[in-house]
């Protein structure tokens, strides 16, 4: 609900060269001192430490400040904070967990992990262990990641609003594992929870590819579709379906919407250049790899389909220069030297 916004009267106005402030009894202190209203302010941030016995007020300001240079994304400064923190008390569990999102946020997973799992060590509770449960899934360790979701459920006491994320999660485990069934139990569970959610919509479109129920899939994908019209993976699942049934028009208008939603979508790309050979379409292919290629890091195999493209079509001078731009990445690439060497020859 908006409050009421009030104007003070003029006579209310503080000058400009004063600074206040509101004492125990809500009423506006004036100061004329601004090193006053400092002292006062450090006075109250001493309080709000004490107020915590259990935690050393030299790791409390080192978290505070932490916690202020990951709001400004200063992930490496906040790093190097957190570690004193840790050498103080390793056994911390808030400086454990503010640990591992900072490393998170640094793409530093492994890392990450690490802090996960001593911070799971020191609080056994659903959230810490749903924390390194998400950890492991994140590097790809599904069977471990599964194993702990599981732990982590059955030391939950009460609804908690990750539970979503562990079902939706345990349901991708087991697809990946070719569990359809069990995917399907924990997808529902997740469901209940939220209806709404595109990213879910998708994973039961993907869910029922597998299962090669391509009428389901279609209901899921164009669901999630309506939920978030921005979701490119959404777009990418209508169109793998429609060409699965053999609507080519369809598919290529829906996986031309994923690619103008993200060029970055390397399942769209690669789709684009399989479709492109096939239909015709080769310099649609060759466009939007060289957007993906101009816009991700590095990605050897993308490269080696556009110089195939550029081979096919004729355009060598092309070809010659992705191969450089793969072989300054890769100088060891046998595979990429010896196709320059073949069109040295040309």
């Amino acid at each position: 609900m908006l409050e009421k916004e009030i104007v003070p009267k003029s006579s209310e106005i503080i000058e400009s060269n004063q600074s206040f402030d509101i004492d125990s009894n809500n009423n506006a202190r004036i100061y004329t001192d601004p090193s006053q209203a400092i002292a006062d302010f450090d006075a109250e941030t001493s309080v709000e430490v004490a107020a915590e016995p259990s935690v050393n007020p030299k790791i409390a300001l080192y978290l505070m400040n932490a916690q202020v240079l990951m709001k400004h994304k200063e992930f490496k400064l906040a790093l190097n904070i957190l570690r004193q923190a840790s050498n103080l008390d390793s056994k911390n569990p808030k400086t454990l967990k503010m640990l591992a999102d900072c490393l998170t946020a640094n793409n530093q997973n492994a890392e990450a992990l690490i802090a996960l799992k001593a911070l799971a060590g020191v609080d056994y509770s659903f959230s810490s262990i749903f924390s390194y449960a998400t950890g492991l899934y994140k590097i790809g360790k599904d069977q471990d990641a599964l194993d702990k979701y599981f732990e982590a459920l059955a030391v939950l006491t009460e609804e908690n609003d990750q539970l979503f994320e562990a079902y939706k999660n345990m349901g991708n485990i087991l697809v990946r594992q070719g569990d359809f069934d069990g995917a399907e139990e924990y997808y529902n569970k997740a469901y209940t929870m939220n209806s709404q959610s595109d990213i879910l919509l998708v994973n039961f479109g993907t869910l029922e590819v597998q299962r090669q129920d391509y009428d389901k899939s279609l209901y899921c994908f164009r669901k999630a579709v309506e939920v978030n019209s921005e979701n490119d993976k959404a777009w990418v699942g209508l169109a793998m379906v429609h060409n699965q049934m053999g609507d080519s028009e369809l598919a290529w208008a829906n996986i031309e919407m994923a690619l103008d939603i993200n060029p970055k979508n390397r399942t769209a790309v690669h789709l684009v250049a399989n479709w492109g050979l096939r239909d015709g379409q080769i310099q649609k292919s060759i466009e939007a790899l060289q957007t993906y290629l101009g816009e991700v890091e590095h990605d050897e195999d993308m490269s080696l389909v556009l110089i195939n493209l550029f081979c096919t079509t004729g355009q060598f001078d092309s070809a010659r220069l992705e191969i450089e731009r793969v072989l300054l990445w890769n100088p060891l690439n046998t595979e990429v030297r010896e196709l320059k060497n073949k069109l040295a020859v040309n």
